[in-house]
């Protein structure tokens, strides 16, 4: 009797799970991220899986936004919204895979980052299905024209590009006042006054990668954000 009881167990134990894994979701990561220009929109994609029988129902919402100045970014799941739109439902057939829900970031020509953080969840099932899915981009300016290529001149901007131990402000105008450099998930990795001209910020602690460098004004405006290289020989 005990054993049969054991048997019973096990069976509705996995018949449980199996019914569970039927009624589930996969999204194939929780992290995005895409490098492009200012001139055209940065879309950062993920793929959504019903990896159920059934049709279901899913919510996404929008939990935090971090946007370069001029900045815009908008969620598409089948269809893109505007940048009013912060929460939304849809439905995905039984089996069926979305193979583009992204955030669509537009740099409206400038440079920069944006950092976009959303959930996703059964809507009838949200303790147990809710992830969080961070979408990341940067842009970058092109330089197309003598006239483009006087304007770059004389913005702000840090060298050596890629950097190793340190960077230098190139300042013409003696606009910049902070330093911040962020990595690409937007987290603020050091950030520095600038006292004179030639003055070289110490970057030898930082890993490899990219990172974007905002260069401010005394009000805390942004004047210029340059994505910088950081090498490590």
């Amino acid at each position: 009797m005990p054993m049969s009881k054991t048997i019973l167990f096990i069976i509705f134990f996995l018949t449980a799970m199996w019914c569970q894994a039927q009624m589930g979701f996969h999204v194939s990561t929780n992290y995005a991220t895409k490098q492009g220009r200012i001139d055209r929109e940065v879309a950062p994609t993920i793929v959504i899986r019903n990896t159920s029988d059934k049709t279901i129902e899913l919510r996404w919402e929008v939990k935090k936004t971090n946007l370069s100045e001029g900045w815009q970014a908008v969620v598409c799941d089948h269809q893109c919204y505007t940048s009013l739109v912060h929460h939304k439902t849809f439905k995905l057939a039984p089996k069926e895979v979305l193979h583009d829900f992204k955030v669509s970031f537009r740099p409206n020509g400038k440079e920069g980052m944006g950092n976009l953080e959303l959930v996703v969840y059964d809507v009838n099932n949200r303790s147990k299905t809710e992830q969080t899915i961070l979408f990341s981009a940067a842009a970058q300016g092109t330089q197309t024209s003598m006239s483009q290529l006087h304007k770059e001149s004389t913005k702000p901007s840090v060298y050596p590009n890629p950097a190793i131990e340190y960077i230098l402000l190139k300042d013409d105008y003696n606009k910049v006042k902070v330093i911040e450099v962020y990595n690409v998930v937007g987290r603020r990795m050091q950030r520095a006054t600038v006292s004179h001209a030639g003055e070289k910020y110490d970057v030898s602690r930082l890993p490899r990668g990219i990172y974007m460098v905002r260069m401010l004004d005394s009000n805390g405006n942004i004047v210029r954000t340059q994505r910088i290289s950081k090498y490590n020989p």
